[in-house]
């Protein structure tokens, strides 16, 4: 389509050709929170940094997560594919390891354009592992709705985190 005209581009670009337009401004939202987990930090780090067990704390047996292309060690780059059902709808995605160091920090990103940011914080004898939540959205607060909608925000974040405490320490 020519520039300005109507098109049938991938969502996010509302329907109209971007291409004289430049990028699209992103909005976002964000939840933090962390947790105090009686393991060594690489036994955490080896735990969250597959996301079937992530998944599996944040939706309790709700969703399926695969393999598409991973590397090795799980690390930057690496691809899996996922389906949940959140208020009885359908989901399904993409997950893309952005940022991998090892025992440091992992960064997944959903196409659905949440991105999950795991910290991992070493002392003697455990690990603070911090969680920070972003859903971004190329419509102006549709990313609120979104965290109003299908989650109970920070509270949700509290649960998963005492999840994958739970997971590991037992």
């Amino acid at each position: 389509a020519a520039p300005g005209r109507r098109s049938s581009g991938p969502l996010g670009t509302a329907g109209w050709d971007q291409a004289d337009r430049g990028p699209v401004a992103m909005s976002s939202t964000s939840l933090q929170r962390s947790i105090h987990i009686d393991a060594p930090v690489e036994k955490v780090f080896d735990f969250v940094k597959n996301p079937t067990n992530t998944f599996e704390a944040f939706f309790e047996g709700a969703s399926t997560i695969a393999e598409k292309d991973v590397a090795p060690d799980a690390g930057e780059g690496s691809v899996w594919s996922w389906q949940s059902h959140l208020l009885f709808l359908p989901f399904h995605g993409t997950l893309t390891r952005q940022d991998y160091v090892p025992n440091e920090r992992i960064v997944d990103h959903s196409s659905t354009g949440v991105t999950w940011t795991y910290t991992f914080e070493p002392d003697e004898t455990a690990t603070a592992l911090a969680l920070e939540v972003e859903v971004s959205s190329p419509v102006p607060f549709l990313d609120k709705i979104e965290v109003k909608v299908f989650s109970k925000g920070e509270s949700d974040l509290v649960i998963w985190l005492g999840s994958i405490k739970k997971a590991i320490e037992t």
